[in-house]
């Protein structure tokens, strides 16, 4: 983020000044904290909008609100969020001033901001002419944002060939303690089943693997298992049981057979990657296990599903 020295030089002469309460330096100083909290990376949707609000009140330019909720979403790969805001988006990439900016480079980077978001909105309407386009148009507006645009087209693909897959649940599979399974098995009258694909040389995995006992634990209430199916070449039982025993958890622990055919059928080759499973073998998500949408995925087996809190 740029220095708020001249950003703080422009509300000088604003209204977030004119409170005859305060003097011009403690003006400034609210307005550097105000600036600050902004672009802070903790908080929540609602505390981004109503942070907006106070700085619009408070003067700050709005080019540079504009740019802190485009950060927002980006950061937290909100895409509702990140379409909802591009009518704003849109007036920024026209009006930039790089003069004022708090965050972003040039108008250009803006613009290729808004493709991206427009590419998202059109994933979203299954519309694939409209998201090739603007993702493409993204990738040659700002290079240097390519690894993420990259990833979009990657998880846009992945969900047009899931769009129309029907999982087999049968396959033969065992549990960490040697039991012959089945997703079937696990389903057992369920409303859905989330797998979480994971090895013991995925370090990542292992990282997150507290946040998935949690959501074990968080989604049982509302009919959705969660089981972790380990993919080592060796050991894989004994490893899988490890871990489980190290978590000290009671949620199902599998082991994928050596020919990998949910690895296979679901793309499943990188990793951290959960899957959402209905019981008629229905994909309804296939990503990161922290992707924003995953919740979003979750709330059409149960709208009442939310987040576990945070600690």
């Amino acid at each position: 983020m740029k220095s708020f020295l001249r950003v703080l030089a422009l509300c000088a002469g604003l209204t977030c000044l004119n409170a005859p309460a305060q003097t011009k330096e403690e003006a400034i100083a609210g307005a550097k904290a105000l600036l600050q909290r902004l672009f802070a990376d903790n908080t929540t949707e609602e505390e981004m909008l109503e942070l907006a609000k106070e700085a619009n009140k408070a003067g700050v330019p709005r080019q540079q609100i504009i740019e802190a909720k485009l950060v927002w979403g980006l950061r937290h790969q909100s895409s509702p969020f990140l379409i909802k805001i591009l009518p704003e988006v849109e007036i920024l990439a026209s009006s930039f001033d790089s003069s004022t900016a708090a965050a972003l480079p040039n108008a250009e980077t803006v613009t290729a901001f808004a493709s991206y978001i427009k590419a998202l909105k059109a994933g979203d309407a299954g519309d694939q002419a409209g998201f090739k386009q603007n993702i493409l148009e993204a990738v040659w507006l700002n290079p240097k944002q390519a690894p993420v645009f990259l990833q979009t087209i990657e998880k846009f693909q992945r969900e047009q060939s899931m769009k129309n897959l029907v999982v087999d649940l049968k396959i033969p599979l065992t549990t960490s303690m040697g039991e012959a399974t089945t997703l079937h098995d696990q389903l057992a009258g369920k409303k859905a089943l989330l797998v979480d694909f994971w090895a013991s040389w995925c370090v990542p995995c292992l990282q997150l693997m507290p946040a998935l006992k949690k959501k074990a634990e968080h989604l049982s209430a509302h009919g959705v298992v969660v089981a972790g199916i380990n993919k080592d070449d060796e050991n894989a039982e004994a490893k899988a049981e490890s871990l489980r025993k190290e978590l000290d958890t009671t949620m199902p622990w599998l082991v994928e057979p050596a020919d990998r055919p949910y690895t296979k059928v679901l793309e499943a080759n990188d990793m951290p990657r959960v899957v959402l499973l209905t019981p008629e073998g229905k994909v309804l998500f296939n990503g990161h296990p922290e992707d924003p949408e995953l919740w979003t995925a979750l709330k059409k087996i149960d709208a009442a599903i939310e987040p576990p809190a945070a600690n």
